[in-house]
């Protein structure tokens, strides 16, 4: 067993809920609800900027942030991204990639004349974290304009159009950055194989650099901003005997002592640090829940509501007296609201449903915790239809999440809200290899991808069933990117639980996607799953291709054609495979996506193709016996 803070949870009974509202949902009126990525402030804090699919592609509008109707600031066809204002409130920076390849360029937008610069100017280049220096007269962001996977920092002039590179990848390549109030410093996150990072600073006026937390081979530390005096960098970091996310100070000297701030028994996170008072937010993970707080550098504390759901982002306002906050939980979209600091006053800004659509027309989502093979309690959300009996009738899906170092939350998921109107039990299992539940738990996958980690999503076909509300012989399963892989892993090492399976952008071939993937997702499967040479049995027994004549229950199967992350061939060659099985498998590939789609229109198709198909092998009462 591994222990984890799930074991503090309580289990309920599973009910379910009666609700005189629900009836089954439309897909495309559901899919037409939008979506809300960032937030920033505007310099003198009378707008907010933020990315949204109001148009069914995402771009930049502004909102006045007392409320008021949005401005659409960017008109592309491809995703746009924002990134920050610039401090003299002369740009608006954004990133904008093609078909879903996530290799961006870098946009200015600049907001009195309304012209635009792509500053980069790069095909198949990616790029991450840009920042502003305080005086807005250049900014900085990492880039692998030396060689793919490789991410030193560069800066960036917006005056006279110049990049120089300013801080090399000798001691890491940088994953984050942060500016020091006076811009003569730099607060870098550092790493190598992206699973443990470490954190420096980078003195643009001598040209050294500090290793505050140097990288190891079983910690993440994440700066995350600095104090007023500059004096001090905070960072999110488990280097703790708990294995626990929490934020903590770090002097600017050679390894220096963790002061921790928020240490407890659950995660916490950094999420913005005032830029008028020694006052930081951060949120406590409590498996899946995600609140957020107000801490001072003294101690004093306050929560901000609403506590229940998740806030995927909150951000202080340029005098410190509001924060923006992006909101959802499992039956409301994401949506921004302003805190105000003072009155203790929280106001939506945005309304993301449409159509007529309520609270009240979805479910909210059941917290629950089963035992695993081994008895490692494994928390879930569970999503029950309203209104029906537990007569053991009923339909179920199993939805894995991606990742795996990624977590099921209690927030927005339409797909899931559609499914459980129409009949479907839908249970999210937070499987090992999931964050959230500590650093022991989150690694315990490797050199054992598909292995414990499916064994947990085996054990929670045997929690379904304990609910007394489904039907065992209509359980299928689903997920996207290492969701698909499980799926995949599930119809070929459990070939007789299922009734379908619904495999989203998965890796299906540890080989293959080794051989084609993005470099900084191989140096990530050399450390999850070894090497391809010396592990060659582990990486043959852990890809699905390789059992496809095991595969018993029907098989969906999208893909993006420009997935750099999970390439569109191990969808290829997981569907030739199978089809030499002689099951049913059906197969779309969409042209301009990449790992997941964005355009609405194929969004609709996905869901509507994956409704379809498991009405036809699920949702019809069985007649096995």
């Amino acid at each position: 067993m591994i222990p984890t803070p799930a074991t503090r949870l309580a289990n309920g009974t599973v009910t379910s809920p009666s609700n005189p509202s629900h009836r089954p949902l439309d897909i495309d009126k559901l899919y037409y609800t939008r979506g809300i990525l960032s937030v920033q402030w505007s310099v003198d804090g009378e707008h907010l900027y933020f990315d949204t699919n109001i148009t069914g592609r995402y771009n930049i509008w502004a909102v006045p942030s007392n409320r008021g109707w949005p401005v659409q600031l960017t008109v592309s066809d491809e995703r746009t991204l924002l990134q920050e204002p610039s401090p003299d409130g002369r740009f608006l920076l954004y990133a904008q990639d093609f078909q879903g390849d996530e290799k961006p360029n870098l946009y200015l937008l600049d907001l009195a004349e309304f012209t635009i610069r792509n500053i980069t100017n790069t095909d198949k280049v990616g790029y991450r974290d840009a920042k502003w220096s305080p005086d807005g007269r250049s900014l900085v962001f990492a880039g692998e304009r030396e060689g793919p996977g490789t991410y030193p920092v560069f800066q960036f002039d917006p005056d006279k159009g110049a990049i120089k590179k300013i801080v090399g990848h000798e001691a890491g390549d940088c994953e984050s950055i942060e500016y020091s109030p006076d811009g003569h410093k730099l607060a870098l996150t550092r790493t190598r194989n992206y699973q443990y990072t470490g954190a420096s600073v980078h003195d643009l006026e001598t040209g050294n650099e500090t290793m505050l937390a140097p990288i190891d081979d079983k910690t993440t530390t994440i700066t995350g901003g600095w104090t007023r005096d500059g004096k001090r960098v905070y960072v999110t970091s488990n280097a703790n005997d708990r294995g626990i996310d929490a934020v903590a100070l770090l002097e600017l000297k050679q390894g220096p002592e963790f002061q921790w701030l928020t240490l407890q028994d659950w995660d916490s996170q950094l999420v913005d640090v005032s830029p008028t008072e020694d006052k930081f937010a951060y949120v406590v993970n409590e498996a899946g829940n995600l609140r957020l707080l107000l801490r001072d550098l003294n101690g004093e504390e306050e929560e901000i509501p609403p506590t229940q759901g998740v806030v995927r982002a909150a951000r202080f306002s340029p005098d410190g007296k509001r924060l923006a906050i992006i909101h959802a939980s499992g039956d409301s979209p994401h949506d921004i609201w302003v805190y105000d600091l003072k009155a203790r006053t929280l106001k939506q800004i945005t309304d993301s449903l449409v159509g007529g659509l309520h609270r009240e027309n979805f479910v909210s989502p059941q917290l629950v915790v089963y035992p695993s093979f081994d008895q490692t309690p494994i928390a879930a959300f569970l999503y029950v239809p309203a209104n029906i009996k537990a007569d053991h009738s009923h339909p179920a899906i199993i939805y894995s999440h991606g990742g795996p170092q990624w977590e099921h939350f209690n927030s927005w998921f339409p797909g899931l809200q559609y499914y459980t109107s129409h009949g479907y039990l839908v249970i999210a299992p937070n499987f090992r290899g999931s964050t959230g539940f500590g650093r022991e738990f989150t690694e315990s996958l490797r050199k054992d991808a598909g292995g414990g980690d499916l064994n947990d999503l085996v054990a929670a076909v045997d929690y379904l069933k304990s609910t007394g509300y489904v039907d065992p012989n209509r359980i299928a399963i689903t997920g996207g990117s290492w969701g698909g892989y499980l799926t995949l892993m599930a119809l070929t090492k459990y070939p007789d639980l299922w009734a379908a399976g619904v495999s989203i952008v998965p890796l299906a071939n540890w080989f293959t996607a080794h051989e084609n993937e993005d470099p900084v997702l191989q140096k990530n499967d050399e450390w999850l799953m070894g090497d391809p040479v010396a592990d060659r049995d582990l990486w043959q027994d852990r890809s699905p291709l390789f059992f496809a004549n095991k595969i018993r229950a029907p098989l969906l199967l999208l893909a993006g054609h420009n997935d750099i992350r999970c390439p569109v061939r191990e969808t290829e060659q997981m569907a030739e495979a199978a089809r030499k099985n002689g099951v049913t498998v059906e197969v779309k590939i969409y042209e301009n996506e990449g790992h997941g789609f964005a355009r609405r229109e194929n969004e609709i198709d996905a869901i509507k193709r994956s409704a379809k198909f498991l009405e036809t092998h699920v949702g019809q009462r069985s007649t096995k016996g």
